[in-house]
């Protein structure tokens, strides 16, 4: 198995995911009108964070356990 960290998310999978941690971090941190749990609001603040790092840096680590890329390398890259 090779864990080396190369980009692993593409510009879909990346824009879905920002949307995604925005609207967690949002009702986990900021607005409990929808999560009535205080912890239960905070594991979903959480999640949002940590899948707004995984978005800007383009690494999932469990992409990478499970073999998924959704990277496609630019022309410039090639």
């Amino acid at each position: 198995m090779n864990f080396s960290i190369s980009k692993n998310i593409g510009r879909l999978d990346q824009i879905i995911r920002l949307c995604i941690s925005i609207c967690m971090i949002y009702f986990g941190f900021f607005d409990l009108s929808l999560i009535q749990d205080e912890f239960s609001a905070t594991i979903v603040g959480i999640f949002g964070s940590m899948n707004l790092i995984v978005a800007l840096v383009q690494f999932c680590p469990l992409y990478a356990v499970a073999g998924i890329n959704t990277y496609c390398k630019s022309r410039s890259e090639i």
